[in-house]
């Protein structure tokens, strides 16, 4: 990995030396591109990435991955690209500054050129030196400076011109940087401050601007084409709200659970899986997520190899999920939830249910996201004389006819630490985010408690009083307006359950599990 790394800075470094990035203004009626759109092709890939300050190398190799595939591919599928580089400052920081080289002055003048700007295009795999040629290429700059990605207006237009520069039969829309997974205060109000991610993370705009499950999804309908999938290549972003939200928008999805590697997704298998399977586009997902699964346990064996500390705890995963049967899921987790909420006036069931909430699977150390499947299935073992084997079953069944494929890492499925889809669990409608050290993740700096009626304690390690203010909403504005929600009522148990659930996760805090 490391040699790779290596090698792909190298001729980054040349071509920085040899291309000057000056900008150039393109309007949304002659935006950079063909002046014309080729033929109509089976598929066309649509990628919309920013580097989010530490992932400029990943997703560069993954557009460099587009030129990969075979060459008799190309003829089935078209990729169009629009690509936002992190900060001069950050690619500094953590791109070049990991090879320990010093640059040249004019290394370091055209690393100022390129942060912060946008380049769109559309891929050609018979370009020389694509690096050099694609994201160097001044003619492939694409509107201001620090362009404003996170806004739903830009995601709509790169849809409609690369629909338009890329015709096909079928779409599948990547949009690839940082993860956040679902939390109501992700959701604000249209220009409400916001203080964490939901997905694509841009920290040039303040006050931190990121797409919300609601600003995705308004982005992604109101484009010009259908798309067939949504692959999200970030991180926590396999959560039931945002599956419900988007699923009239796409026929299939592409997401993980836990932590994508910088990487990404193997990109050049997608292009070939799909031109193979033209006609079968779920065994071409199946491949593809198991190709990458793959790809990140080798990578990862690598790292172990050249004494990556890091390496052994490979928490990677993917699921392929059909959409088409998220509302019959629906309707049996709406029944799941009308017994729970039933079942807890009962002393004895809710000592039971309190004894698994509190134990139950998080996904991520600081975010609110639990496994559903292994909370749902544990409640309805745990309560035999309220849900029958016939429930069970049903339900069981309801949530694998949602499932085209499922691979995790090694390590995950040897450690028992698989994760089917994630969800909120809250207490008496509150839910927590913790707040833990970077680089010592066994420390606890605080905690912030977001009430139902908009109120917000922020708790300091060491301070014993919080400080008290607003996030500024209500769990009724923003869980309670998700089509989830809607269809099964689970904010109910968010506000009737008194149990606080587990408040780590033995993958994000390396807890070793006997």
């Amino acid at each position: 990995m490391k040699k790779n790394l290596l090698t792909l800075a190298a001729m980054l470094c040349c071509a920085m030396t040899m291309a000057v990035m000056t900008a150039c203004s393109n309007n949304d009626d002659n935006p950079a591109g063909p002046d014309s759109p080729t033929e109509q092709t089976e598929y066309a890939i649509l990628l919309y990435g920013f580097g989010g300050r530490n992932l400029d190398i990943g997703i560069f190799g993954n557009i460099m991955d587009f030129y990969k595939a075979k060459p008799e591919s190309y003829g089935k599928v078209q990729i169009a690209c629009q690509y936002k580089y992190s900060s001069a400052e950050d690619l500094q920081k953590y791109w070049f500054d990991m090879l320990g080289e010093k640059l040249s002055d004019e290394a370091t003048n055209a690393i100022k050129d390129m942060g912060l700007q946008t380049v769109r295009f559309v891929v050609d795999n018979t370009v020389q030196s694509p690096d050099e040629n694609v994201l160097l290429n001044h003619q492939n700059i694409y509107g201001p400076k620090n362009n404003y990605v996170a806004n739903a207006d830009s995601l709509t237009n790169f849809i409609n011109w690369a629909t338009k520069a890329c015709p096909a039969k079928h779409y599948i829309l990547i949009v690839s940087d940082h993860g956040g997974g679902y939390q109501p205060h992700d959701d604000l109000p249209y220009n409400a401050p916001s203080q964490t991610r939901g997905v694509l993370y841009d920290q040039n705009h303040e006050p931190n601007q990121h797409f919300t499950v609601s600003s995705l999804k308004y982005a992604i309908g109101r484009a010009n084409a259908h798309m067939d999938v949504v692959y999200l290549d970030a991180c926590l972003m396999n959560t039931i709200e945002y599956q419900f939200e988007l699923k009239e928008l796409a026929d299939y999805y592409i997401l993980s659970s836990f932590v994508v590697p910088g990487a990404g997704g193997s990109y050049s298998v997608l292009i070939d899986e799909l031109a193979k399977n033209a006609g079968d586009i779920e065994t071409a997902l199946k491949n593809f997520n198991k190709a990458s699964v793959d790809k990140w346990d080798q990578d990862a064996a690598e790292q172990a190899k050249q004494g990556s500390a890091e390496a052994k705890w490979d928490y990677h995963d993917m699921t392929v999920t059909r959409t088409s049967a998220l509302d019959a899921f629906g309707v049996k987790f709406k029944e799941f939830t009308d017994k729970l909420v039933a079942a807890y006036a009962d002393e004895s069931n809710k000592a039971k249910i309190d004894t698994i909430t509190k134990h139950a699977f998080k996904v991520n150390n600081e975010r609110p996201g639990y496994d559903m499947v292994d909370y749902a299935q544990s409640i309805v073992e745990a309560l035999p004389d309220v849900y029958d084997a016939d429930f069970n079953l049903e339900i069981g069944t309801a949530f694998n006819n949602c499932l085209v494929s499922q691979y995790c890492s090694d390590f995950l499925m040897k450690k028992g630490l698989s994760v089917d889809c994630s969800i909120m669990l809250g207490v008496e409608g509150s839910y927590y985010f913790y707040d833990y050290d970077r680089e010592k993740p066994e420390i606890l700096n605080g905690y912030k408690i977001y009430y139902a009626d908009g109120k917000l304690d922020n708790y300091k390690t060491g301070v014993a009083e919080p400080e008290v203010s607003t996030w500024p909403s209500t769990l009724e504005d923003t869980y309670g307006q998700l089509a989830f929600d809607k269809a099964t009522g689970w904010s109910r148990w968010i506000k009737l359950n008194k149990q606080l659930p587990c408040n780590n996760s033995p993958v994000e805090m390396h807890y070793p599990i006997e």
